[in-house]
C-alpha cells in the first residue's frame, strides 16, 4: 500500500523482539553466542524498509522500569515467565543493529512502548501526518484513526477504521471498553470472569461504556450479572489497565527522517555476528542502490535482460553464493552489465525471514543457459574461474 511521504512509521520493538527470537531458533556464531533473535529482527526491519519505503521511521522499545500499571495491580503481567536466558544478551545487539541503521530507538522509564507509540501517533496525526504503528498487538486499535492505521508484517495484515469496527463493534474508543471486560491474559488484565470478547462486544453495544452497564445490572440477567456485580472492580481497574497513555512526556524536534545506514558499522556488525547472507544482501543492496541499477524479481524483467543482454553482443557477470570455497557454494543470485553505470541484479536463492520476491533458479538457470554457452556473446568477469 502506498501512503504519503509525510508518513510516520513507529516499529514496535519490543513486539519484534520476541517474535524475532521465535521465528528464528537455535543460531549461534563460531562462538557459541545466540544470534537468533538478531538475526530475525534485522531481516523484520530490512523487510519494512524494501516493502514499504518509509521516510520517517522509529523504533520503540519498552524500558526495565516498572510502569504505573504495575503500581495499580501488582498482578499486571505477572503471569508472564523471565525472558529466555540466550535472549537477554542479544537485547544491547539489537539496539545497536538499530542505531547501525540510523533509526531512532525510543524508550521512557515508567511508560510502555505501546503509550510511547499512542503519544506519538496523537503528536504527528495532530502534525498533518499519517501514522502507520507496526505491529500485531490488538491494544494498539484504540489509537487507529482516519490518520492512523496498523500493520501486523507477520501476518501481511492492515488493521484502520473498518477493521476496528468488525472486531469491537465500534469506534477505536471501544476498544478500551471491550477489553475492560474481556480482560486479557498475555498481560494477566482480569476483566470480568465468564466474559469473553465477543460476549463483551454485544454488551458495549448494548450499554455504551462499563460505567453505564455497572449502573444498570438491573438490564443484565443470570450468571453474567452476577459476576458484574461481584467483580465490577476489576473491570474499571482492568479499564485503566488497558487504556494507553497519549502523552508521554517525550523530547521533542525530531521528524524521524530516514538517513543513509551506517554501511560500514553495518558491515562490520553482520561480520562479527557471522550473517553472511545478510552481509551478501547488504553488499548488493548497495551496488544496485543507484537510479541505473535494477533488481530483477519478475518474469519480464527477466526477459527484457536475456534481449539486453543478448543484443549487446558481450556482457560482464558475477555470481553471488554463501561461499568463497566452490565446492561448498550455493548459488543465490546473478549479476550482469552491459556497460558502465548500469547493471542488474537477479536473486534466485535467498532464503531468510522476509526475503523479497525472487524467481525460481532453475528456470533462471535453464534460461540462462544458451546465453551462457553461446560461443558468439563474450563473458566478462573477476575470478570468473570461480563463477
Amino acid at each position: 500500500m502506498n501512503y504519503p511521504a509525510n508518513t510516520l512509521y513507529l516499529i514496535d520493538g519490543s513486539s519484534y523482539i520476541y517474535r524475532a527470537y521465535y521465528a528464528v531458533r537455535h543460531l549461534t556464531n563460531s562462538k557459541g553466542e545466540p544470534t537468533n533473535a538478531v538475526y530475525g529482527f534485522a531481516n523484520m526491519l530490512l523487510k519494512i524498509i524494501r516493502d514499504e519505503k518509509p521516510e520517517h521511521l522509529a523504533v520503540v522499545f519498552d524500558s526495565k522500569a516498572p510502569t504505573f500499571r504495575k503500581e495499580l495491580y501488582p498482578e499486571y503481567k505477572a503471569n508472564r515467565s523471565a525472558m529466555p536466558d540466550d535472549l537477554v544478551p542479544q537485547i544491547p545487539l539489537i539496539k545497536e543493529l538499530v542505531a547501525g541503521f540510523n533509526i531512532p530507538c525510543i524508550e521512557k522509564d515508567g511508560f510502555e512502548a505501546d503509550d510511547i507509540m499512542a503519544t506519538l501517533a496523537k503528536q504527528f496525526s495532530a502534525e498533518h501526518y499519517y501514522v502507520v504503528v507496526v505491529t500485531g498487538d490488538k491494544d494498539m486499535m484504540q489509537i487507529v484513526s482516519d490518520k492512523v492505521s496498523l500493520l501486523d508484517t507477520m501476518k501481511d495484515k492492515r488493521s484502520g477504521l473498518a477493521e476496528v469496527a468488525e472486531r469491537f463493534g465500534g469506534t477505536p474508543d471501544k476498544v478500551i471498553e471491550v477489553q475492560a471486560l474481556a480482560g486479557d491474559s498475555s498481560d494477566n488484565v482480569p476483566g470480568i470472569p465468564g466474559i469473553g470478547e465477543k460476549t463483551a462486544v454485544a454488551l458495549i453495544k448494548e450499554f455504551g461504556s462499563v460505567e453505564n452497564l455497572l449502573a444498570n445490572l438491573d438490564q443484565v440477567k443470570g450468571k453474567r450479572r452476577e459476576n458484574l456485580e461481584n467483580y465490577g472492580d476489576l473491570a474499571l481497574i482492568s479499564k485503566k489497565l488497558v487504556t494507553l497513555v497519549d502523552d508521554v512526556p517525550l523530547e521533542g524536534g525530531e521528524d524521524y527522517t530516514l538517513s543513509e545506514p551506517d554501511r560500514e558499522v553495518l558491515t562490520e556488525f553482520f561480520k562479527r555476528l557471522e550473517f553472511h547472507k545478510l552481509l551478501q544482501e547488504f553488499s548488493a543492496s548497495e551496488r544496485t542502490s543507484g537510479e541505473n541499477y535494477h533488481c530483477v524479481s519478475t518474469e519480464d524483467e527477466f526477459a527484457q535482460l536475456l534481449t539486453t543482454l543478448k543484443s549487446a553482443g558481450r556482457f560482464a557477470f558475477d555470481t553471488e553464493t554463501t561461499s568463497l570455497d566452490a565446492t561448498q557454494a550455493d548459488l543465490v543470485g546473478f549479476s550482469f552489465a552491459v556497460e558502465p553505470g548500469e547493471a542488474w541484479y537477479l536473486p534466485v536463492g535467498h532464503s531468510y525471514l522476509g526475503m523479497p520476491d525472487q524467481l525460481d533458479r532453475q528456470m533462471v538457470i535453464d534460461r540462462l543457459r544458451p546465453l551462457l554457452e553461446d560461443p558468439q556473446l563474450a563473458k566478462i568477469g573477476q575470478n570468473v574461474k570461480y563463477d
